[in-house]
């Protein structure tokens, strides 16, 4: 088994009616400062404000009945984990979400009102892992990923086929980097479509895991140091890392102490809310930082939308300039 254009087409027809279609906007403003013709796809606009219904949702209708019998189950702390509660909803099938304790209450109280039950276990994303492969040991639960896995990959891509449907003068896409399952999966179908189409995926300076792989071209160990972009941090898989070598042109890292000027100017610009991890593609090219992008169609994803909302009174508060929290990440990361 592998990752192709087929299977995202296929993904496309179990998200049919399900994952919306989120728009693509020009930004007048930033694409007069970069000489470049900038346009947003506001995957913060989806459903549970985040790209992750899209494989998730992908990954539930492709597993047999029987199999679903018993449930779905997760480890996660953010995004995937609301993604897979509300698909999980919208499947009539029973969801379980183990979560480390120091899990902020609003991400808890989210994914519960979606009808997950929600475990809370362990002090960081490893321990609660732990447990939740003890769970499916005990129960039969069947375990939904969140990146490291073929069919969520080909949820993502379908992104891809919305990007080159509504906007085939694409010459580049934007994408954040995680685990690698969303850049992986649009990076296939956009590449199966227009081998001519760059795909350049952007980290933080601050959680540059699979940029520095990457550049290595094999698994090193990248401590991960305090950030805002969480959702970047942390873990990758061999598989994601073998898609990325072979179908992502490159991967920039973004200053993290611009990403509150960013999301304060999205704000203000855009009048859209992102989160540190949707913006990341915004501040490479704020700073400058993606080569060849003068005259060209870029289309930046805006990967989420969920914004916790102290931070985001700081961020307005203070117009931007704040100073990244000093957090230990690096075992609790928010996938």
């Amino acid at each position: 088994m592998n990752l192709n254009l087929q299977r995202v087409y296929q993904a496309r027809e179990n998200l049919r009616g399900i994952a919306i279609a989120t728009p693509i906007t020009l930004s007048h403003e930033l694409s007069e400062t970069s000489g470049a013709r900038i346009y947003f796809k506001w995957e913060s606009l989806q459903k549970t404000g985040s790209f992750k219904i899209r494989g998730a949702i992908h990954k539930m209708r492709s597993i047999k009945q029987e199999e679903l019998s018993k449930g779905v189950i997760t480890a996660s702390t953010g995004n995937h984990a609301q993604g897979m509660a509300f698909g999980a909803r919208l499947l009539r099938i029973s969801a379980t979400v183990v979560m480390p304790m120091p899990t902020p209450q609003i991400k808890v109280e989210r994914t519960e009102r979606l009808g997950a039950r929600v475990i809370r276990f362990g002090e960081n994303y490893d321990e609660a892992h732990a447990h939740c492969t003890e769970l499916i040991d005990r129960t039969g639960m069947t375990y939904i990923p969140a990146f490291e896995d073929f069919e969520v990959m080909a949820g993502q891509g379908t992104i891809a086929l919305e990007i080159l449907e509504l906007f085939p003068e694409t010459e580049m896409i934007l994408v954040p980097v995680g685990g690698g399952g969303l850049i992986s999966g649009i990076a296939v179908a956009a590449k199966a479509i227009n081998p001519e189409i760059q795909v350049i995926g952007v980290q933080s300076t601050q959680a540059c895991t699979m940029y520095h792989c990457f550049k290595a071209g094999e698994m090193v160990s990248v401590p991960v140091l305090p950030t805002l972009a969480e959702g970047l941090a942390g873990k990758i898989d061999p598989i994601t890392l073998k898609l990325v070598k072979e179908y992502v042109d490159d991967i920039v890292l973004a200053d993290e102490e611009f990403l509150p000027n960013t999301i304060h100017w999205v704000l203000s610009s855009e009048r859209q809310v992102v989160e540190p991890s949707g913006a990341v593609g915004v501040t490479a090219i704020q700073q400058g930082l993606v080569r060849g992008v003068r005259k060209r169609n870029v289309v930046v994803v805006i990967s989420g939308g969920n914004m916790d909302r102290s931070l985001l009174e700081r961020i307005v508060l203070n117009h931007g300039r704040i100073q990244v929290e000093d957090r230990d990440v690096s075992k609790n990361f928010s996938y």
